[in-house]
């Protein structure tokens, strides 16, 4: 089976990102409209794991719920609940159960979701270019990709998204401001991506700002780099690799980065995994065995407690070790990245330099169901090779402890407050990157002397 057979199958995904709605009919339907409702039900049963209720289970959850919705249907004045109306609340009744989860990773992807789930992970989509993830019962932003239409604007890493605004195509203009504290992420996906050449007002708080910041941003379509490459120290060819996310591009993108880099002389290498947010985890795997031989790349732990080592694929060519290699991390590298990470740390292949790690170590599963929705489910936890449990632990709110997971790197280093977030090709103020560099260029010494 291929990757892109696979998708649309189960896809195992790190999700920080990139983030709805429920009911029915009754008696006095007309024609065909028990078939309408045995397809609603079928949705529901789908998505609660049981049979349909049958005469012996007349107080089944299927059947209460179709008995609600018959209700409604026959007696509801205020609206009629026609088939449109069924699915909207079916879709709201699989995601208030979900709710009830208390998972943030955990949610439901109407149709128009789940086709953009699948651009995100091909790696091409239309907004705005900013990279999100649930907070407690918000949404923040993870990072603004570099020359999006966010970055351009100003948006920055940590911003809370306070409210959507919603232009009107063809004039332009403001007609509607959705508040979305405390809205699911795929709500607030769905309200800011759209055409390219459109508009849209984002509105986010930030710390240490006093008041809510308004941006007016025009959407286009966005190809995010996968990687970015330097060449750092031209003298003794140290490379630079910046792998932003792990969609189905990135590992391609990775290895012709790194031979292109080969072919320059390269003999060292700093793999840059700061502020990626994870992503698939075929590609965490695939990736992790460039640089580990054999053995684990990650552990993971079925909910009935069964373990199963994905290891490194010996057929996969290598990053050598040969090859003096630094890892840059800091809290907002996440999941697939903090799988490379720990990979890299417990078999000794690499130092990590930067800071700790955000602590994601939850594996979600998309369910693709029969309408052309989906369900995105935590499934599995993960732990690194060395068998060490990564995930955070939240408080009250939902919102991660940070340093209650995650990874700690061999050398912990404090960014500059002069570096931008993001901004990788400022290599003035960029401290953890200088330290990078100075442990590679002690190790290309000390290679030489041998």
């Amino acid at each position: 089976m291929t990757m892109s057979d696979r998708r649309f199958v189960r896809l195992a995904l790190f999700v920080v990102v990139l983030g709805l709605v429920f009911g029915f009919a009754g008696p006095s339907f007309g024609p065909g409209s028990a078939r309408r409702m045995t397809r609603s039900v079928g949705l529901i049963e789908r998505a609660i794991g049981v049979q349909p209720a049958g005469a012996q289970d007349a107080s089944g959850p299927v059947a209460l719920t179709a008995e609600a919705v018959a209700v409604l249907k026959r007696d509801y004045s205020r609206a009629v609940i026609d088939e449109a109306k069924v699915r909207e609340l079916t879709y709201a009744a699989i995601q208030g159960m979900l709710g009830t989860l208390n998972d943030p990773f955990t949610g439901f992807l109407d149709p128009d979701d789940w086709r953009s789930m699948q651009d995100t992970t091909q790696g091409s989509f239309e907004g705005i270019g900013a990279v999100l993830e649930p907070y407690g019962r918000d949404v923040r932003v993870v990072r603004p990709l570099p020359g999006s239409p966010a970055f351009l604007v100003g948006i920055k890493t940590g911003d809370i998204i306070f409210s959507v605004g919603t232009h009107d195509d063809r004039t332009g203009k403001l007609i509607k401001t959705t508040p979305t504290l405390g809205k699911n992420i795929n709500d607030v996906v769905k309200l800011i991506k759209g055409p390219r050449g459109t508009k849209v007002t984002i509105t986010v708080m930030r710390q240490g700002v006093p008041k809510p910041i308004k941006f007016v941003i025009t959407r286009k379509h966005i190809e995010p780099p996968v990687v970015n490459v330097w060449m750092e120290d031209n003298d003794r060819k140290i490379a630079r690799i910046v792998l932003n996310e792990f969609n189905e591009r990135a590992d391609d993108q990775l290895w012709k980065a790194w031979t292109d880099m080969k072919k320059q002389g390269a003999r060292a290498l700093i793999l840059d995994l700061r502020y990626n947010p994870g992503g698939l985890l075929e590609m965490a795997v695939r990736i992790g065995s460039r640089f580990v031989h054999h053995g684990a790349v990650v552990i993971v732990q079925e909910k009935n407690g069964v373990r199963h080592t994905l290891e490194a694929n010996p057929r996969i060519p290598k990053i050598g070790d040969d090859i003096p290699l630094a890892v840059l991390v800091n809290e907002s590298s996440a999941s697939a990245s903090e799988i490379v990470a720990g990979a890299i740390k417990d078999h000794g292949r690499g130092k990590l330099i930067g800071q700790h790690t955000f602590g994601k170590g939850l594996v979600q599963t998309l369910f693709p169901l029969g309408d052309g929705s989906a369900l995105r489910l935590t499934t599995a936890k993960y732990f690194t090779p060395d068998g060490r449990d990564i995930n955070n632990k939240y408080d009250e709110e939902k919102r991660p402890i940070f340093g209650s997971g995650g990874i700690r790197p061999d050398i912990e280093v404090e960014q500059s407050p002069d570096w931008i977030d993001q901004q990788f090709e400022d290599k003035v103020n960029d401290t953890q990157l200088k330290k990078a560099l100075e442990v590679l260029r002690s190790e290309l010494q000390v290679s030489a002397r041998r």
